[in-house]
């Protein structure tokens, strides 16, 4: 593959459409490709209708696009014969190949926000190592907007979570992961995920790539109690794997972009950069995993 710096980025675009108003201008200026993934006859990976103000959603896609380099690729991304995540993976797939083999693969949802996109875009141009291997960012994930603000998932350091974001050998076997190494990166992603209205929440989790792996209406009712008074109740409530989220906090923000101005400032979490450089050593994580090998036969 020949190496380039093209910085090629794809979305995953449905019913929640909207929220690329927030998402795309923050990384538009230091894209070189973006392309908008929408499934052409508006059914979700689980086989469900959607709508959608198309007209409003071309609209918004003429009026940011100033140097023509986003491609809205229309396409059936509802399989009947594949699982909710063999139609994320697939449609994934196949926004990689659209973008070409080249550069920079970057996925993002609708209602991921990067904080520092321009300090993620110089990272990844300095990055001289053309191995497979995954760039990931840690997430800072909303949870339930409030009267004063929203609540956060609040982690430590040793509890974020870190996803994959941008490759040069873009593979995907469970949503965005894969095999590959994962380095680890500073830069902080927003995530809307949760923090919506209770209509979007059911749509979300109904449709969502992991929907089997949960009890979706039980897990809708908790998260609609859910209130200022009473989240210092909830620990250990992630749907799929509870421990990753241990708790939550409090955050005062009128809206989303001023929420983003804020952490550019005041980051939500402190890392430990030479603890960060000795994780994304290859062959150090390849001592360790050897050594605990070892250690259990």
């Amino acid at each position: 593959m020949a190496k380039s710096n093209e910085i090629k980025v794809g979305f995953c675009v449905a019913y929640d459409w909207e929220f690329l108003r927030i998402s795309l201008p923050l990384i538009y200026p230091y894209a070189d490709k973006v392309c908008l993934s929408i499934d052409k006859e508006r059914m979700s990976w689980t086989k469900q209708k959607f709508t959608i103000n198309d007209a409003a959603f071309y609209a918004f896609v003429k009026e940011i696009d100033t140097r023509d380099i986003i491609d809205i690729y229309e396409d059936d991304f509802h399989q009947p014969d594949l699982t909710p995540m063999e139609n994320e993976v697939r449609q994934r797939k196949l926004i990689s190949s659209r973008l070409g083999i080249s550069g920079w693969h970057l996925q993002l949802d609708t209602d991921e926000f990067f904080v520092d996109f321009e300090g993620f875009v110089a990272y990844l141009k300095q990055y001289k190592s053309n191995k497979k291997v995954n760039i990931t960012c840690p997430w800072y994930t909303m949870y339930k907007q409030v009267k004063n603000g929203c609540l956060f998932i609040s982690e430590d350091e040793k509890e974020l979570e870190f996803i994959p974001i941008a490759t040069r050998f873009p593979h995907y076997d469970f949503g965005r992961r894969n095999g590959y190494f994962n380095i680890k990166t500073p830069f902080v992603i927003l995530h809307q995920s949760w923090a919506r209205s209770e209509q979007e929440i059911l749509q979300k989790i109904s449709n969502w790539g992991h929907k089997e792996d949960f009890d979706v209406m039980q897990y809708y009712k908790r998260w609609q109690s859910l209130n200022e008074s009473n989240f210092k109740d909830y620990t250990n409530f992630h749907p799929i794997h509870p421990e990753i989220w241990k708790r939550l906090e409090m955050k005062e923000g009128k809206d989303i972009p001023a929420m983003v101005a804020n952490l550019k400032i005041n980051p939500p979490f402190k890392i430990d950069y030479r603890k960060l450089s000795k994780e994304n050593s290859v062959w150090r994580s390849r001592i360790k995993h050897y050594f605990n090998k070892i250690k259990m036969t």
